[in-house]
């Protein structure tokens, strides 16, 4: 099956078992949060200095014998005060579905199902969260303002067969109620792909299915790495926010203007080329406001890197782990060569 040559680069360099994603979240009023798979279904818990402060399984029914959930992510927003989880739920060999389930005010706000058809095995899904604020005149006093907030869950994963495989994308509005039409949106991020390039090189699926998200420093927007089997390049996407026009008709009341949301604004940023002169597996990309990326992982007592520049990836370097040089001092090292 042809595959990019891109994606396969990049998307090992995220998704390496060394950086996946757990099951915890530390929010910032120190409670960290934890799902975990149970013989009675999955149950969250959170505990803070050692005290545990909860635990409540979600209400979703276990499923049949040899059914199980795996992939479990979890992300507290502290905007809303809601704990959204996630997971893949195995209903057997190649049947799974993506589902998520949002915790709110001691109770289990809603369960939704992300993926469509279990039949396309969706399966690796990764989380981010994203917060939104945006200030606009108050209609009623011009010399006032409303401040307008939303917090997003974004979900990535992976999911077809044979050559009609591709990274799917859903986004969760977690400041809509559960009733609220437009609190969830889909796109199958195949249809950003950039060109159709003849690809010879059939990628090891353990790089093709992982979409990844782009470690950065701002939280109002979503960066996804993701590859695309029917071209050559490793896609950057970014999801960006804009604040929705108000309703025809409805201007010039306050409750009006608090009831705008914020709806996503897709982009592709830029592609990216195979890096070849460093092996991805294991390893972790880091953008800076460039988009410039820098690959890195640890082998050994060395870390290896490499550095995209205009006229494509640089070769290998090594630091190495000696001299009173450690990986806690390395990494940041190489992180701060991002762009």
């Amino acid at each position: 099956m042809r595959r990019l040559l891109s994606v396969v680069a990049l998307g090992v360099a995220v998704a390496g078992t060394g950086w996946a994603a757990t099951p915890f979240y530390l929010d910032r009023s120190g409670v960290l949060w934890k799902a975990t798979a149970e013989p009675t279904g999955l149950v969250l818990s959170a505990e803070r200095g050692g005290v545990n402060l909860l635990t409540s399984t979600v209400p979703f029914i276990v499923g049949i014998p040899g059914s199980n959930d795996t992939e479990i992510q979890v992300a507290a927003d502290e905007v809303t005060g809601k704990v959204a989880v996630v997971w893949q739920r195995n209903w057997g060999e190649g049947l799974s579905e993506i589902l998520a389930a949002v915790w709110h005010g001691g109770e289990w706000e809603q369960l939704v199902r992300l993926s469509g058809d279990f039949w396309t095995n969706p399966r690796f899904p990764t989380i981010r969260l994203s917060q939104v604020t945006t200030v606009v005149a108050d209609p009623e006093d011009p010399e006032a303002t409303v401040t307008i907030r939303d917090s997003f869950l974004h979900v990535m994963w992976w999911e077809g067969l044979g050559e009609a495989q591709d990274a799917s994308y859903a986004l969760l509005r977690l400041t809509a109620e559960p009733a609220e039409d437009d609190r969830l949106r889909t796109r199958n991020l195949g249809e950003f792909a950039a060109s159709r390039i003849p690809c010879e090189i059939d990628p090891p699926a353990s790089v093709v299915e992982h979409p990844l998200f782009a470690s950065q420093p701002t939280h109002d927007r979503a960066l996804l790495f993701f590859a695309t089997p029917r071209v050559c390049l490793f896609h950057l996407v970014e999801v960006g926010f804009e604040l929705e026009p108000p309703p025809n008709g409805e201007g010039g009341l306050v409750g009006t203007v608090q009831r705008r949301r914020h709806r996503p604004v897709f982009g592709v940023r830029t592609v990216f080329p195979t890096p070849g002169a460093i092996s991805l597996a294991g390893a972790r990309v880091v953008l800076g406001p460039n988009l410039s990326p820098v690959a890195y992982r640890v082998v050994g007592s060395e870390l290896e890197y490499i550095v995209a520049r205009p006229q494509g990836w640089s070769e290998k370097r090594t630091l190495q782990l000696a001299h009173g040089l450690t990986i806690d001092q390395a990494i940041p090292l190489v992180e701060n060569l991002a762009r």
